[in-house]
């Protein structure tokens, strides 16, 4: 069972609309659990019976569900599933024991799921999984907002162009709308700045993309549990599969999860092996991706950082002092070799996919790898913010108001 927070150890926030959740849980214990944790920060629905849940669905304004898998009179997903015609755009979080991973995965699609955590939950991977939720929801009522907004633009032309124009953007907008919610997806399921704060010192994310969706993504966790204390952070692309790659990111964020917090690896070359295999099995051969990808794991009690990367390094900076840590090529996916070095005192760290320095100028030169490096040297006296402003104002200058040529993840920090 699930340990009730004291709410005076969380951070009070500001005052704004407190959106509604309904959970559903045939042990009324774990109702009682969850809507003490939860009620300040949002209204709690409860209910043991997924009957009544539906009543109480059409009677309120609910935006994010959260249900057991395992109830006697129906499954997690049979519920969704049932609700989904009537609650199209309710945001869907099913909990789950491991054992039914494979159930909930073929259900993702058919029921809509946002998210899937396993039991037993956390406050803080809870809590966080909620507010993207939240955050994804309206992001989503805004964009149907703005939709409306354009279609309403078009009623003073004339008749058979109206039908025409609007036959036309029937079809863009289910096109649009399913490449953007598979962006809207991702960017919530990013490790936010109050989530970030909690980990680091210090900090800065740059995650730009090409395109709505990105085949890039970045991720990180800390676990702190009796004798254990890690911080993992990994930087992942997708190469080469468009919205293949998008969605296979959102795959990824629960196979890190998983492998760290549940399966408790912490090997950097071995979490590598465990992901690729996890994916690969996540689909048709059609669906394969390249993958390049890089894991650093910190142990704070032993003081030590160990790298590993597929086609992927990362830098250490303790002043003007450099250590670059090099991944291995990519047919090195079963001995990924793990680079182990002492953790320094203000030493800065930097992840970064090839983004960034092979963006192409108006002539079509690309930025370059010796001189992303020897930026990030020049700016070592600042703080993450101000390097992140450096970086993106170089960057604005380099492209000169042209678009870019390829995604760009980075992500730096201090311990």
């Amino acid at each position: 069972m699930e340990e009730i927070h004291d709410q005076q150890q969380i951070d009070r926030p500001t005052k704004k609309k407190k959106f509604s959740l309904l959970y559903v849980d045939d042990e009324a214990t774990n109702l009682r659990v969850f809507k003490a944790n939860f009620r300040k920060f949002f209204n709690v629905y409860t209910s043991t019976n997924p009957i009544e849940a539906i009543d109480i669905l059409n009677q309120e304004e609910i935006q994010v569900i959260v249900t057991d898998q395992r109830m006697p009179e129906m499954t997690g997903t049979q519920f969704l599933e049932k609700i989904l015609p009537d609650h199209p755009d309710v945001i869907k979080i099913i909990l789950t024991g491991f054992t039914d991973i494979e159930a909930i995965k073929d259900g993702i699609n058919r029921c809509g799921i946002f998210k899937y955590i396993t039991k037993p939950w956390n406050f803080d991977e809870m809590k966080g999984v909620l507010e993207r939720a939240i955050e994804t929801y309206q992001q989503a009522a805004e964009s149907e907002e703005h939709i409306k907004e354009l279609e309403d633009s078009n009623v003073e032309l004339e008749s058979r162009v109206r039908e025409r124009t609007q036959e036309l953007n029937k079809i863009n907008k289910r096109l649009i709308d399913s490449i953007r919610y598979a962006g809207l997806l991702q960017q919530s399921m990013l490790p936010n700045d109050r989530y970030l704060s909690r980990q680091f010192h210090d900090h800065f994310v740059i995650f730009e993309t090409k395109y709505l969706f990105s085949e890039e993504f970045v991720w990180t966790t800390r676990l702190n549990f009796r004798s254990e204390d890690y911080t993992v952070v990994s930087l992942i692309e997708f190469d080469g599969k468009g919205i293949v790659g998008s969605l296979k990111t959102l795959i990824a964020d629960s196979v890190l999860n998983y492998l760290t917090h549940d399966r408790k690896i912490f090997h950097s070359g071995e979490i590598i092996n465990e992901l690729k295999y996890e994916l690969d099995a996540a689909g048709s051969d059609e669906l394969q991706c390249d993958l390049k990808v890089s894991v650093a794991v910190f142990d704070h009690n032993a003081n030590t950082l160990q790298f590993s990367g597929i086609n992927q390094d990362m830098i250490v900076f303790n002043g003007t002092k450099s250590t670059l840590l090099k991944g291995d090529e990519g047919d090195h996916f079963e001995d990924a070799i793990a680079d182990k070095i002492g953790i320094e005192p203000d030493a800065s760290y930097y992840m970064y996919s090839n983004g960034y320095y092979n963006q192409m100028n108006e002539d079509g030169v690309k930025f370059s790898y010796e001189k992303f490096e020897e930026m990030l040297k020049s700016v070592q006296g600042k703080s993450m913010g101000e390097q992140r402003e450096f970086l993106m104002s170089n960057l604005q200058t380099w492209k000169a108001g042209s678009s870019l040529n390829d995604d760009i993840s980075i992500i730096g920090f201090k311990l």
